[in-house]
């Protein structure tokens, strides 16, 4: 398999390998390699089955359904349907997903550790990924900031954004009280550290972070400002452009993403299979 660095300090496409064939332990050590090197890998030209999906997606770790059980693959609930598309009158997936920066399932006391999307239905144009490198951000942060955020905890909240969904676009609904009893609103340190490599990063995102702890509502909101502008500059961020048959896997202990779907002509056609890779509690 070949690597090719794409983003100027993160992400990479890997050539020549078909992930629906077994690999053996060298290939997903070069995988593991590549994927702690670069923090996101795409590969392309992949025709994958919902099972061999799974079983490429099993091997970052165990899986876990999405919270919103209305959009699960009707025969592989581990599958969460990202979709535009809508048939008889129903939505075949999660039409906003991700349309806004986040790091996966950061609103519960595990965030995700990785996720996969893969790439079903896709535009001739449009419905890119921006992905945002928040290891490099944060290394590059002045010490002065990086002694501020030290021991900072954030208060993360899956209900503060699907509110915010319902009254900005109208496409989700309310969250039912199951939905809301399994998403209570849970706390994580600003900048966590990646635990296979050792890496810092910062950890906080402007879909689900509601506030910065024991800091008055004003500091709060500006400290958090302050933070997204900086993680938000061009060199760290890269607009993936999707292909039929791509499928992308990406670290959220290091990086988040924002879908730009909402962009796209009303009646565009994309449909994504997406994966969540459990995780640990961050420290």
């Amino acid at each position: 398999m070949r690597i090719e660095r794409l983003g100027e300090t993160f992400l990479a496409r890997v050539h020549d390998l078909d992930l629906s064939q077994p690999l053996d332990e060298g290939t997903y050590g070069e995988i593991d390699e590549a994927w702690f090197t670069h923090r996101v890998l795409a590969f392309p030209g992949q025709n994958l089955s919902e099972p061999q999906l799974l079983d490429f997606s099993r091997h970052f770790g165990p899986l876990e359904k999405h919270v919103l059980s209305d959009y699960h693959h009707a025969d592989y609930p581990e599958i969460l349907m990202v979709s535009t598309v809508v048939e008889g009158g129903k939505p075949k997936g999660l039409a906003d997903a991700g349309s806004y920066w986040h790091s996966d399932i950061s609103y519960k006391a595990k965030p995700s550790r990785a996720t996969t999307l893969y790439g079903i239905e896709v535009p001739e144009g449009g419905g890119d990924t921006l992905f945002c490198d928040l290891a490099a951000a944060y290394d590059e942060l002045p010490d002065e900031m990086k002694t501020r955020l030290d021991g900072l905890t954030a208060a993360h909240n899956y209900h503060h954004r699907t509110r915010l969904q319902v009254n900005m676009k109208g496409i989700r609904k309310e969250l039912s009280e199951a939905e809301k009893a399994e998403t209570p609103e849970v706390y994580h340190p600003v900048v966590r550290t990646q635990p296979e490599t050792g890496q810092k990063a910062i950890f906080v995102n402007p879909g689900f972070t509601v506030r910065i702890m024991d800091m008055p509502e004003e500091e709060s909101a500006a400290l958090l400002r302050e933070i997204f502008d900086h993680c938000l500059q061009d060199r760290y961020c890269f607009s993936y452009r999707w292909a039929k048959g791509d499928l992308v896997a990406w670290d959220n202990a290091v990086s988040m993403h924002c879908a730009t779907v909402l962009n796209m002509p009303v009646g565009t056609r994309r449909t994504m299979w997406r994966t969540i890779i459990s995780g640990d509690t961050p420290i």
